[in-house]
This record gives structure tokens, sequence and C-alpha cells, in this order.
């Protein structure tokens, strides 16, 4: 009978399935899923964002993860893990800090579009013996991968509030080269006076083998005015934020990886928008971010991780002031 073939059947499917290995690389080294020994989800973006908007929808799918969403479509969140505040949760990009100098309100102002998305690993649990005291909560990496096929996508999208939505992407496999352009346009006019919004993201992710090793180049743009009705208060008021980054990273063999990355923020708040001299604040930051690592295999299961990294984040404001500061760290982690 069916019933009784259906368990052996089962069985023989999933032991002849291929394996799948998720890589994770919330680590010194890059480990399976299975071979890591702190709490990471792992959540698949890249084949199934058609059922996703935004970022702060894929985020959604972890419980140890809250969101305090101010608006729809990932206008505005603060992202917190298992209590921890949004100051103490760590926001990456490709193993690159976001975390922003002037206000942790603007961390989740992630410039890549979601096309380009392939995973996000959310750390869950302090990281900061790897990330530092920014990360005491967890850390919230989102990774993006070189494209496995030549091919263009496009979706649209138009609802109710003038919702008007528009993303795609072109990629290309040219022998040792991979690149990805991809952009995303969300438009509404809100669902009451003062809650509109416009969300552009621009970004071209390319990744290149040579003798030397891997190279990855990371381009992002995002641009993002919104209608900010009651966020602060009982004021109608208007903001606009935009995000540059730019990142490199290089392997150098087999056993040593470098990496660059600089972020400016800019974020002009306006409290009344109807009338901005009564109060305006016009606020931009810069984040330069080098590190260089390398690992050993001592013996047989032993291994030796050890490395140098540096940050220095600076801040323009007719509010804050004007403020600088530097931080370095030299690391070594024995693991057996």
């Amino acid at each position: 009978p069916r019933s009784t073939l259906f368990p052996y059947t089962t069985l023989f499917r999933s032991l002849f399935r291929p394996h799948e290995t998720i890589v994770v690389t919330g680590t010194y080294e890059p480990l399976s899923l299975d071979e890591i020994d702190r709490s990471v989800t792992v959540l698949p973006v890249r084949d199934r964002n058609a059922v996703f908007n935004s970022l702060a929808d894929v985020l959604r799918q972890d419980p140890s993860i809250d969101l305090e969403a101010r608006a729809p479509d990932g206008v505005q969140n603060d992202v917190s893990i298992r209590g921890s505040s949004y100051a103490q949760t760590l926001v990456l990009l490709n193993g690159m800090r976001l975390d922003d100098a002037q206000s942790g309100h603007h961390n989740m102002d992630i410039p890549v579009p979601l096309d380009a998305v392939t995973r996000v690993e959310v750390l869950e649990g302090s990281g900061s013996t790897m990330y530092g005291s920014d990360a005491v909560g967890g850390a919230i990496n989102v990774i993006t991968q070189p494209p496995e096929t030549t091919e263009l996508m496009l979706r649209t999208a138009v609802g109710n509030f003038g919702i008007n939505e528009q993303q795609g992407s072109l990629s290309g496999v040219l022998g040792p080269v991979t690149e990805q352009l991809s952009f995303s346009r969300d438009f509404s006019t809100g669902f009451i006076p003062d809650r509109d919004y416009r969300d552009l993201q621009l970004a071209s992710t390319t990744h290149f083998r040579s003798a030397w090793g891997t190279t990855d180049l990371t381009l992002a743009y995002m641009d993002h005015p919104f209608g900010a009705d009651r966020f602060y208060g009982d004021y109608p008021s208007w903001e606009d934020t935009k995000t540059w980054f730019l990142g490199v990273q290089q392997a150098i063999g087999k056993k040593t990886t470098a990496s660059f990355a600089y972020r400016r923020h800019s974020d002009l708040f306006v409290l009344i928008r109807d009338d901005p001299s009564v109060y305006t604040n016009h606020h931009h930051d810069e984040s330069y971010q080098a590190d260089l690592r390398r690992n050993e295999d001592l013996a047989t299961n032993i291994e030796l991780h050890y490395g140098v990294e540096a940050l220095h984040e600076s801040i323009v404001s007719n509010n804050l002031g004007d403020h600088s500061r530097s931080r370095a760290a030299a690391y070594a982690a024995l693991d057996f």
C-alpha cells in the first residue's frame, strides 16, 4: 500500500539529497553552520526576495530580533537582539561596520537593494569578543555574494496610498569577473499627511579572481527622505538621510585577508515641515575602517588567528558640533 511505502521513500530521498553547506562568517575564520560554536541564525534572501519588500521583512523571521518600526517598508527602524538596545546591536555589511556615529536610529540605513543581498546572519548574544562593545547584544551581518549566472530581473508594484515600487538587477559572469548592478525605488504619498516617503538605492558589487586571491568591491548609495509626523514628538517633522558606502575586501593567498571601507551619512532634519526656519539640523558623519587578518594551522585541530584593525569616525553638525575619534586594536586567538 502507498501508506506503507511512504516512510521508506522519504528516507531514501533524505539519504541521497544533495547536502547544502551554509558558511557563516561571524567568526575569525568562516565555518560551516554545523561547526560554529555560538548561536547564529542564517536568513536566506536570494531566490526568496519576491516575498520580501525590505530587509526589515527579512529580519522579522528571527524571533530574537525586535524591530521598532516608525513606518512601513523599513522607513526607519530601531533594531535590537534579545532585549538589548539598538545602540548595543552592531550592523555590518559584508563584515564591515555600518553603525552611525550620530545616532543608532540610522543603523538600519543599509544602502544595498534587496536584490543584491544573498543572506543575513544574526549573531544572537554578545559578539564583543570579535566586534567590540558595539555588539554587546549581538550583530547583524548583511552579506552580498557574486551572482552565479548572467540574468536580468525586474519587478514593479503599485498600491493604495500612492505606493509605487520598482526593483531590478543586472548580473553578469565573465570568466574570473562577476558583476551585479541593482537598484530599488520605493515611493508612497503616505497613509496620513506628512507620512510620505521615498527610498532610492543603487549598488554595484564586483567579484574578481586573480593569482593573489579574490577581490570584492562594493559601491552603494541611498537617498531616503520621509515625512516624520510625530516621530520625535507632537510635530509635523520631515527628514532626509543619505548614505554613501565603499568597501574593498582582498584575499592575499589562502591565509590572509585585508579590507577597507568608507561610509558617509548625512541627516537633514526639519522640526516643522512647513516652516524650516523654526528648527533645522544638518549633520553628516564619516567613518574609515581597515583591517588585516591572518590564520595559521599550528597542528591538527589547533589554529592561531591574529590581526590588526583600525576605525576613524567624525561628525560635523550645526547642533552637535564637530567631533572625531580614532580607535585601533590588535588581537590574537588560539583555537583548540
